[in-house]
């Protein structure tokens, strides 16, 4: 609690603490392993900074594709990271110590029935977000770019 009695919020705690640092600095560190089964890494260019943004999430795959979730913790506000990719789609993500370059997209209202039966059964905290938020929550397909050589 705060002093004016009001709840702190997740997002308050997470910039306190730099939750979401650590957490990708150990997981690039140990490539992944003892933090968890589907998740990954999200590295954006910031819209405004022009610098790397990394932010660990949980995935799901879908054919060769990575698929994620805009949740924001549930919040009415799009998390940092959407609106990166809005601007740019270009991404890079960590899946284990697999760096991979991807292109962002978002899902078909087609698909989104099944992906989100896949993205409930990695993390059942998706399903109170789609409850607490007015928005709808964007899922996104990363979408492996071809190599160059």
């Amino acid at each position: 609690m705060t002093a004016s009695g009001r709840r702190l919020r997740w997002e308050s705690l997470a910039d306190a603490f730099n939750v979401f640092a650590i957490h990708t600095a150990v997981y690039r560190l140990l490539g992944g392993r003892l933090v968890g089964r589907n998740m990954l890494i999200l590295t954006t260019v910031g819209r405004k900074s022009g610098r790397g943004r990394s932010t660990p999430l949980f995935f799901v795959r879908d054919g060769a594709d990575y698929v994620i979730v805009a949740s924001n913790g549930g919040e009415d506000r799009h998390p940092g990271w959407w609106h990166n990719i809005r601007s740019d789609p270009n991404v890079t993500i960590q899946v284990g110590r697999t760096v991979i370059r991807c292109r962002a997209e978002v899902a078909t209202a087609a698909d989104r029935p099944r992906l989100w039966s896949q993205l409930d059964a990695v993390y059942g905290g998706y399903r109170r977000y789609r409850t607490a938020t007015t928005r709808e929550l964007t899922i996104f397909r990363l979408r492996p770019s071809p190599r160059t050589h």
